[in-house]
């Protein structure tokens, strides 16, 4: 892209790029979900009352194949933020002395580079990436939260919300509670439904979606200047458990409980008495004793709530879009809708997400409306090409006429929209390292010779890898040891080593792999990287 030569700092030549200077800069909302199970977003999706993100989906472009970098917050926000694999491959609470959990002062975040060329830039909602990189970009106004954690137990501003409501901190009428670590006894609280005050339901107006639908909007009604193109962002706590389940969706929890089944990988476990089904890395079973889901009842009760969240937050987005098109804003704005990574959801006695790559933790929901006036703005298109949050960041870029001299490790959705074929240099991969256990993997999505999608993750300190053919996320088989899949096994080997070695960022996992799959790769001499 040819234009103007500029820079981030322009004293100390930091973040040098290109814009190009002619045209009006569009305006753009990026809207993010913590962890969204597969089902909720899928189209044909049973029983969803999601009519807001149902509609991005449906009359504009939606990426039906899109991955994160990471199954946890703060690597996944990292990366698409930056538009870089993350050196952040934990979440803080969790880190070992010596992780790197926040971004550094010299990362640049592509929200400083709309910054850089006139947008008013805001955010509202969740970071968990640090805060200081927030503030200099959002401007001192902006509150990031930077953790996992329910901010309603102490986000001053969300209980002063509340105060001027008339109510108070929320407690919950009825608790989601998992069983302790021998399977006896009280275990983790996933939250639930949120208890009367005053004799009175807890209303929707005061959750914490509302909140930040609430402050949103406040954050576009501050503006100086009408003129000056927007970017915001609103980065929702949900439907990540706990749960908050406030009053007014009794008929709808009952039309829920009606329709819910438990997934099938959970009946048959129940069935077996939780023993691993077949081949199965450790970290599952590991996992299964920290949820402490042995009791079936649970499991409804943590789905049913899981989806009255999702659907309480589709909800105050309905809020947030009644208010851009009162205020003639609506079509005038590109929108993307994200989640930062996945959700078991019930799926092997699993909920949440954990240090392991399935692909119902790294696939995420990616829509996007276009802004009246750009060439997709009347294109209804499903795009099945296989994308990663990575590309966010360029995408961005691209619609704001920008380019950076810098590295970035996606590239842009639309290319994929027109159906351009990935760049070999730019793969998918995703990593963790840990979480409630450290569990080093990494792993990436391929093409196979015989035409299918498929998924390999790499469980460096595991005996057992996955294999996973795409398409069916509600029913996957690990197809490690699979005697019909050996030829797509020594595919999937042989291309994430040709994708590792090209980068020398993913070292250390090839000399793993290498010394792993040795006679699929044909592996030999000094492994002691002599110079």
């Amino acid at each position: 892209m040819d234009g103007t030569k500029r820079y981030l700092d322009e004293m100390t030549g930091h973040g040098p790029f290109r814009v190009r200077e002619e045209g009006k800069r569009p305006n753009i909302l990026l809207i993010s979900a913590d962890m969204v199970p597969v089902e909720f977003y899928l189209p044909g999706a049973a029983g969803m009352n999601t009519p807001n993100l149902q509609a991005l989906r449906d009359r504009h472009l939606y990426f039906a194949n899109a991955y994160c970098t990471s199954p946890l917050c703060a690597p996944s926000r990292a990366a698409y933020l930056s538009g870089r694999h993350s050196y952040i491959t934990t979440n803080s609470e969790r880190a070992h002395d010596g992780h790197e959990v926040h971004l550094r002062d010299d990362d640049v975040l592509f929200p400083e580079y709309l910054k850089a060329v006139g947008y008013h830039a805001r955010h509202v909602g969740k970071s968990h990436v640090g805060t200081h990189k927030f503030t200099d970009i959002f401007s001192e106004n902006d509150a990031p939260w930077n953790r996992w954690s329910p901010p309603w137990f102490d986000d001053d501003a969300y209980v002063r919300f509340l105060q001027e409501k008339g109510l108070g901190r929320i407690s919950f009428e009825r608790e989601i509670i998992g069983r302790g670590l021998t399977g006896e006894g009280k275990g983790n609280s996933y939250g639930g439904w949120v208890a009367e005050q005053g004799g009175k339901g807890f209303p929707k107006e005061a959750t914490y979606p509302a909140f930040l639908v609430e402050r949103t909007i406040e954050a576009f009604e501050a503006r100086s200047d009408e003129e000056q193109p927007f970017y915001m962002q609103l980065d929702f706590f949900g439907p990540h458990q706990p749960f908050a389940i406030p009053a007014g969706m009794e008929e709808r929890e009952r039309e829920i409980r009606a329709e819910m089944e438990l997934p099938e990988s959970y009946r048959e476990l129940a069935e077996n008495g939780f023993a691993p089904p077949g081949v199965e890395s450790r970290v599952y079973q590991i996992y299964r004793k920290n949820w402490g889901l042995q009791d079936p009842e649970t499991v409804v009760d943590y789905r049913v709530a899981n989806q009255l969240q999702f659907e309480l937050i589709d909800e105050m987005i309905g809020r947030l879009f009644a208010y851009l098109k009162e205020q003639g804003l609506y079509e005038e704005i590109w929108i993307f809708f994200i989640a930062d990574h996945g959700e078991m959801n019930g799926e092997r006695g699993l909920v949440d997400k954990g240090a392991y790559l399935n692909p119902r933790v790294i696939r995420v929901p990616l829509m996007v409306k276009p802004a009246e006036g750009s060439e997709w703005a009347d294109v209804r298109k499903s795009v099945e090409q296989p994308v990663s949050l990575l590309d966010l960041a360029p995408t961005m870029l691209d619609i704001a006429g920008i380019s950076t001299e810098g590295r970035l490790d996606g590239v842009s959705l639309l290319e994929a929209a027109r159906g351009e074929k990935r760049p070999e240099e730019q793969p998918i991969f995703f990593e963790v390292w840990s979480h409630v256990i450290p569990n080093p993997c990494i792993g990436t999505v391929f093409t196979a010779a015989d035409g299918r999608d498929y998924m390999f993750s790499f469980n460096a300190t595991d005996e057992v890898d996955e294999l996973y053919a795409l398409g069916d996320e509600g029913r996957l088989v690990n197809l490690w040891d699979d005697k019909e899949s050996v030829t797509i096994l020594d595919e999937a080997v042989a291309r994430l080593h040709a994708r590792l070695a090209r980068d020398e960022r993913w070292k250390s996992y090839r000399g793993f792999l290498e010394l792993t799959y040795p006679e699929k790769l044909a592996a030999s001499g000094d492994r002691q990287l002599f110079f």
